[in-house]
């Protein structure tokens, strides 16, 4: 494995290009490549482009990327790329980030659901422990958090979960978040940005969602059925807004009626809006993934409501 940052060098220039990793073009996506170098393998990836940075912010995203990768190693008791270095492209206005290659790729990539549900538990508790670290908390919110997407959680040699995302570095000094804002974005509140990522109930809420996205319906509800129940035999304390997800399992699914204004303090209504979209079990997994990819508009909101009243609307019809 390289060991210097003067080595990033070696690895484009020296070093064989193998393909390119991306698998979904436009310009709010980091590319991605992979090269072989002295027999490993390394990938580089072109990071900060889709925050449209003058040359000063890019030093500055620079730099906490490193702060980011050095909190991940404290708070996040997971596994990290071993191999972190970066270099800033004046040429594409953009910093070059290297880390090792993960060939078993994506936990969401795994075909067999036994074995992809395993992996998603894993990261659960990874999330549960993240948001219960009286060491991570400052005035009860997170102070290092991740992006809970599943597609940034990869397999190791040793079958071991890899988080592997660093953009927008996810952490707050003295309850400041220095936010790298994507064009795409423009619309969402940065109160609400920093209540998906440094919230432990809506950090959750993120994930679980995102893993309707890759699981049958039957499988999914087994899912979340189990992280409640891993919830409540947690011993959390009373002020450890985790404690909300059971609740909000039980109204949503259980008792089909709730008003989610009640936990828009723990959560983001877009957020709960897709948890409760996610319960259609008439809809298949590519259906939710339109449904989540169109809700991230500015009218999200509409379009998830109006999904749901759908759904209400057919069910009263079959009821009658």
């Amino acid at each position: 494995m390289i060991n210097s940052k003067n080595n990033i060098d070696m690895v484009t220039d020296e070093g064989k290009l193998i393909k390119s990793l991306n698998t979904i073009s436009g310009k709010f996506n980091s590319e991605a490549y992979l090269y072989k170098y002295l027999d490993n393998y390394y990938v580089v990836r072109k990071i900060g482009k889709q925050y449209n940075l003058s040359p000063e912010q890019l030093v500055i995203l620079e730099k906490n990327l490193h702060t980011y990768y050095v909190f991940l190693k404290r708070y996040v008791p997971i596994n990290l790329p071993k191999t972190f270095f970066t270099k800033i492209d004046k040429n594409d206005d953009a910093i070059c980030l290297v880390t090792e290659y993960f060939p078993k790729g994506k936990i969401t990539e795994v075909k067999n659901i036994s074995k992809k549900l395993k992996y998603f538990k894993i990261v659960s508790k990874l999330i549960i422990k993240l948001s219960s670290s009286n060491n991570n908390l400052y005035l009860n919110k997170l102070t290092c958090s991740i992006d809970p997407n599943p597609d940034n959680f990869f397999i190791n040699s040793n079958s071991k979960v890899v988080y592997n995302d660093f953009t927008p570095p996810l952490y707050r000094t003295d309850g400041k978040w220095l936010e790298f804002r994507r064009q795409d974005e423009l619309h969402t509140k940065k109160t609400d940005k920093e209540k998906r990522y440094f919230t432990g109930f809506n950090l959750l809420l993120v994930f679980v969602n995102k893993t309707r996205i890759h699981l049958p319906f039957s499988d999914y509800l087994k899912f979340v059925t189990w992280i409640s129940k891993e919830i409540q035999n947690s011993n959390l304390s009373s002020e450890n807004n985790l404690g909300k997800f059971p609740e909000v399992f039980n109204e949503i699914y259980i008792k089909k009626g709730v008003d989610l204004n009640v936990f828009e303090k723990y959560a983001v209504l877009r957020d709960l809006l897709r948890f409760t979209v996610s319960f259609n079990k008439d809809l298949t997994s590519d259906q939710i993934e339109v449904i989540y990819k169109n809700s991230k508009v500015p009218d999200g909101i509409k379009i998830l409501t109006k999904k749901l009243y759908a759904k209400n609307q057919s069910s009263n019809s079959r009821v009658g």
